[in-house]
């Protein structure tokens, strides 16, 4: 894919994000390549809490089978290597290109992503399995969550369900 296209791409998933959070009463601003690691910072109505966002985005998202599950997978760079915190999340556009289909929207924590992504993947890529949809696929509550700062979501963004995804140099069950 031509760098053009790959730019429209990026920014389709931006600005679906910011209608997502916009409907749900969030506010939500784009950095515009002004914030390396950060694509939107979204905050309360009445401006007491806020967080960043990372956002992926891909034409096709979906693996029938990678790494021995099904899953789908995104390019997230090498910065997102060791980069976590409980007010960082990654909001993950599967745009399903050709499918008719709206986009799917997965939202993780940050802490998945940076512990997923090695320094020696010579393409630096997340891959979400089946098996953790149920917990991210359109789970904008989440966000909410941790802008009212409930002690959940903190927990939620410092754990790593180990029983649902994919860590390296630990088998599969």
């Amino acid at each position: 894919m031509t760098k053009g296209k790959s730019q429209f791409v990026g920014a389709a998933g931006q600005y679906y994000v910011c209608y997502e959070l916009a409907r749900r009463g969030i506010h939500a601003s784009l950095t515009v390549g002004n914030a390396p690691a950060v694509d939107i910072v979204a905050a309360k109505a009445d401006g007491s809490r806020s967080l960043s966002i990372q956002v992926k985005t891909s034409r096709g998202a979906y693996r029938r089978r990678r790494y021995g599950r099904e899953g789908c997978e995104w390019d997230v760079g090498a910065g997102a290597i060791g980069k976590h915190s409980p007010t960082l999340w990654y909001v993950l556009v599967d745009l399903q290109k050709g499918s008719g289909q709206p986009p799917r929207v997965f939202i993780v924590p940050s802490l998945w992503v940076s512990e997923f992504v090695l320094p020696s993947f010579s393409r630096k890529v997340f891959f979400l399995p089946a098996t953790a949809w149920e917990l991210t696929e359109a789970r904008w509550d989440r966000l909410v969550a941790c802008l009212d700062g409930e002690p959940e979501s903190d927990d939620f963004a410092s754990h790593w369900p180990e029983e649902r995804l994919v860590r390296w140099g630990v088998s599969k069950a």
